[in-house]
């Protein structure tokens, strides 16, 4: 009797311990004080509880790990030693351009960059991490990508592609190369004009006096032109630097007519007529010298493409929320398709026009970098040989960054 009795409770005790090793969750076995296997019983509870304390941990921390990809801004993909795909965070989804967190599948049907997936083998064959800048076709996204190999004991590993969006970064580096490009080129202009025409003066040339005067008003145009460039692109470094405002009350009109006072010799040269359409009265708070940069630049390219005998309308009014100034002239006109590109760095509408009038190219990009730092809006409305005008627009309310 006493033997069908620990036969009976050594099978249960051996049950219980195969279900928690199946990771099942069986009840507690429950002995008598006196039973020879009380304690083993309560032995086999207790691992029963720290596994369950255990697994609890771990799902929680897996969950935290899930969590934690899926807020990561980096593209992530775990695939086990298989070559299936463990898990994808919404990063990488984003960035291949499909859904990649389809767990159990072969990357190879699902990872479709050629660079991406030879980087991905290439750590599988040689459990070495790789390396390299790639282009994903489907997005258009340029991606730092590392791929890592990952051993987990001596006959585990995992592999982890991370993929790091460098688009942003590539296309800042392509619009410095263009700047420097194109600042080289323009430099290069003026320049070569200036040593060209001195070093024919050297030679002989300003012994004719109507050569030399010649000569020197080329040598005298180009330089204006290079000074002009110049203090452009320090306008814009200026900007780029030092994006502060110094706010202070103005009154619009009294600022407007002696701005028009520097321009009096060109207007008067080309004969162009002003008319100023703002009240006497008229308070703003703004940065006085970026407000300045906007209106010399709009003022000078309404003398500069207006044709000869032409008008420039000035009008400006304060408004609930904001105040608003324009600069309409009767010049040469912007076509519609080519508007949204004349605020581009060195754009040109009309290249040779632009050079004959001492454009550098760069003047209205200089404008929308004030207007932008001034937390305002400009837009242009044009018409090809009616003319064209330039309206800016600010908030009534603006923080000085100083204060």
């Amino acid at each position: 009797m006493a033997y069908h009795q620990h036969k009976k409770e050594i099978d249960m005790l051996s049950s219980k311990l195969r279900a928690v090793i199946e990771g099942e969750e069986p009840g507690h076995l429950l002995l008598e004080p006196s039973d020879p296997y009380y304690e083993l019983a309560r032995a086999i509870n207790g691992v029963q509880s720290m596994q369950r304390d255990i697994s609890k941990d771990f799902l929680t921390q897996q969950r935290g790990y899930f969590s934690l990809m899926e807020y990561l801004t980096i593209g992530v993909m775990v695939l086990d030693q298989d070559q299936k795909i463990y898990l994808g965070n919404h990063a990488m989804s984003e960035l291949m351009g499909r859904e990649m967190n389809v767990k159990g599948q072969l990357y190879v049907n699902e990872v479709r960059t050629y660079e991406l997936s030879r980087l991905i083998e290439e750590t599988f064959q040689t459990h070495q991490d790789q390396h390299q800048e790639i282009k994903i076709e489907a997005t258009n996204k340029n991606v730092d990508a590392h791929v890592v190999y990952v051993p987990i004991n001596s006959h585990h590993f995992l592999v982890m592609a991370l993929l790091y969006d460098i688009t942003e970064l590539k296309e800042i580096e392509r619009m410095q190369m263009d700047f420097v490009g194109n600042v080289s080129h323009e430099l290069k202009t003026p320049i070569t004009a200036i040593t060209g025409f001195t070093e024919t003066l050297l030679q002989g040339a300003m012994d004719d006096k109507q050569t030399r005067e010649e000569f020197l008003k080329i040598v005298y145009q180009e330089s204006l032109k290079l000074t002009e460039l110049v203090e452009d692109i320090l306008s814009l470094a200026r900007i780029d630097s030092k994006p502060q405002l110094n706010l202070s009350m103005l009154n619009l009109h009294a600022f407007i007519t002696d701005i028009l006072r520097t321009f009096k010799p060109e207007l008067e040269k080309k004969q162009i007529e002003v008319d100023l359409q703002i009240p006497a009265d008229c308070q703003i708070n703004v940065d006085k010298n970026k407000l300045q940069h906007v209106v010399n630049n709009l003022i000078q390219n309404g003398i500069k493409y207006n044709k000869t005998a032409g008008k420039l309308w000035i009008s400006g009014e304060v408004r609930e929320k904001d105040w608003c100034l324009s600069i309409q002239d009767t010049g040469y006109g912007i076509p519609k398709d080519e508007q949204e590109r004349i605020f581009e760095r060195f754009y040109r509408i009309d290249t040779s026009r632009s050079r004959q009038n001492g454009g550098t190219g760069l003047g209205l990009a200089v404008v929308k970098e004030y207007v932008k730092a001034l937390s305002g809006k400009i837009e242009v409305k044009s018409q090809v040989g009616v003319g064209s005008r330039f309206a800016v627009t600010f908030p009534l309310e603006m923080k000085d960054n100083l204060s």
